[in-house]
């Protein structure tokens, strides 16, 4: 099929921020070819606490829920997520056209679906472990949504992510900062999360930024996790603060992130909407397979560790004692810090 300027379409987006935030190019390229002027009309789908990160952004598209009802009246249903619910909503909603990946027991369900490539459980260069086979081979998520598009005749020209905050955004963080430069550490993760940098590292790590550089560090988190980013900077001392009361939402995230000199952060959702600023990024990743964000951009430098374990890709590290989380604490300081320095001293790139 070819999706036509008169179309109503549907996009359903990842329920991650990260992977989401990977979907704008797409997002981007679906708005203009879709011609409100012509009939057509533009749907995005997901959490709508994460839609938020898009404020200012595609002013034409309808935001919706993720059930069914919300879908009804849609040509096409454009799926970036590998659910089986979320074929089964665009089926039982009527949507005549419905793209996605074949996968999962999905395939009856749609239309047009492109089964994704499997690893055949050899070694991947330069990683430790071997895959599970038949695990489907890591790849970046704004990859595979390039792809699919494509199969519907629109080409994304511009493949990397855009966010910029609103002028009210801006605002509310300006409020909130004092002048002068500032390190945006992110000290979020769930409880127990091998994904999550570890205090004690982040510790080590922004605390030689600032004592080489001078640069202040801001600390953020999630909802849910204040007390964490709290703890973090009474650990860093003065002048280090938390901006954790009130949490700041997506849109004030994207106005920090514009503004920071540097963001360090583990490979999480505010890694990509750091990216999608043009902000200078630090990134410490651990159990994460690098190939699942290997469009990553000049203005980061990704700090690991190669570990036998690893990247093993699991929520909660399996060993104890010393070799626990090993993947983030054998991080090597002197390296991260040459290259969060040398970040620093950059002039930042420019934010078309």
């Amino acid at each position: 099929m070819r999706l036509r300027s008169s179309d109503r379409v549907l996009v359903r987006l990842p329920s991650w921020l990260g992977d989401l935030v990977a979907c704008e190019p797409v997002v981007r390229a679906l708005s203009r070819h879709v011609r409100p002027e012509q009939g057509g009309a533009l749907s995005l789908s997901a959490p709508g606490h994460l839609l938020s990160v898009f404020d200012g952004r595609f002013p034409s598209a309808r935001r919706v829920g993720t059930a069914h009802a919300e879908w009804r009246g849609h040509d096409v249903a454009l799926l970036f997520t590998g659910s089986f619910r979320s074929a089964f909503a665009a089926w039982r909603a009527g949507i005549p056209e419905r793209v996605g990946w074949d996968r999962d027991a999905r395939g009856p369900l749609l239309t047009l679906g492109v089964r994704p490539a499997r690893e055949r459980g050899g070694v991947p260069f330069g990683l430790g472990i071997a895959g599970r086979w038949p695990r489907i081979l890591p790849r970046p998520v704004a990859a595979g949504a390039r792809e699919l598009v494509s199969l519907v005749g629109v080409p994304v020209a511009e493949t990397r992510p855009c966010l910029r905050s609103t002028e009210e955004a801006r605002l509310r963080a300006s409020r909130r900062l004092e002048r002068g430069p500032f390190v945006l550490v992110n000290a979020g993760g769930r409880p127990g999360s091998a994904k999550a940098a570890p205090p004690e590292l982040l510790v080590r790590l922004v605390s030689a930024i600032h004592r080489r550089s001078g640069v202040r560090p801001v600390v953020v988190a999630g909802p849910g996790e204040e007390e964490r980013a709290r703890a973090l900077a009474g650990e860093l001392g003065p002048p280090a603060t938390s901006l954790v009361d009130p949490v700041a939402d997506l849109p004030e995230l994207v106005a920090l992130c514009e503004e920071a000199a540097l963001v360090v952060t583990p490979d999480s959702g505010p890694r990509h909407v750091a990216a999608a600023t043009g902000a200078p990024i630090l990134c410490l990743t651990g159990p994460t397979d690098p190939r699942h964000s290997s469009d990553s951009f000049p203005a980061t430098h990704v700090a690991r560790a190669l570990v036998p374990c690893g990247p093993c890709h699991r929520e909660v590290c399996p060993l104890q004692g010393p070799d626990a989380h090993r993947c983030m604490l054998a991080i090597d300081d002197g390296q991260a810090v040459g290259a969060a320095l040398a970040l620093l001293r950059d002039p930042k790139p420019t934010r078309s």
